[in-house]
């Protein structure tokens, strides 16, 4: 369901940070053993083979506020996803993507989780918005986009109705990512996810040798 179309022309060029759960907080949770495992409580399992890290990111479930009434469902999709090279231009040091397209989901956080990832090396974009609390259908604040460069050993959580954009890989040496993606689901289209178009598009900016470490 599209809610609005913004024109963006006069946002400046936006450049990508790190992932990490500190960065990413107030948009939902990251996976990051790495970064986790220092600052989360953490214990021995598999009989001393093994370090549980307790607790690493959201998983929130809001149907019961639902105006359908219908029952959703716990899924786990994937995602096959393509780095999108028709909007993505080439520079010098720097790659830019051309960002379109936000979406949300009123009722469930929704968790990207890459499969089979170079550990070191940048495999993909997140995009995201704080929301306009004035506005009527609490629509995503055009000023307030970030962006984040993440490891293919990251996983993201976007917290129940956090605007982020759809899934953008930026490893263009392979022919596409697996992501396993956890979300709540009742088959309503207008309550599973709404959307907000971007034009011309927000200038997401990366390192062009990040995705080839």
């Amino acid at each position: 369901m599209v809610l609005e179309t913004f024109n963006v022309e006069d946002i400046p060029y936006i450049t990508t940070e790190p992932l990490t759960p500190e960065s990413f907080a107030e948009y939902g949770g990251v996976i990051s053993a790495d970064h986790q495992i220092k600052n989360l409580q953490s214990s021995q399992a598999n009989y001393g083979t093994a370090t549980k890290i307790h607790k690493v990111a959201p998983i929130v479930n809001n149907y019961q506020n639902c105006q359908s009434g219908k029952k959703e469902s716990a899924n786990w999709n994937i995602f096959r996803c393509s780095a999108p090279k028709h909007l993505i231009e080439h520079g010098k040091s720097r790659d830019t993507y051309l960002s379109k397209v936000l979406e949300r989901h009123p009722f469930s956080t929704q968790t990207f989780l890459p499969l089979g990832q170079n550990a070191h090396k940048v495999s993909y974009l997140v995009i995201v918005a704080k929301t306009d609390l004035s506005s009527k259908h609490k629509l995503p604040d055009p000023k307030s986009v970030k962006a984040f460069v993440c490891k293919g050993n990251q996983s993201v959580t976007y917290g129940v109705g956090t605007w982020h954009a759809p899934m953008v890989v930026i490893d263009e040496q392979v022919p596409h990512i697996d992501f396993a993606v956890f979300i709540h689901e009742n088959g309503v289209p207008e309550e599973d996810v709404e959307e907000c178009y971007f034009e011309p598009g927000y200038k997401i900016e990366y390192n062009k040798s990040a995705a080839r470490l």
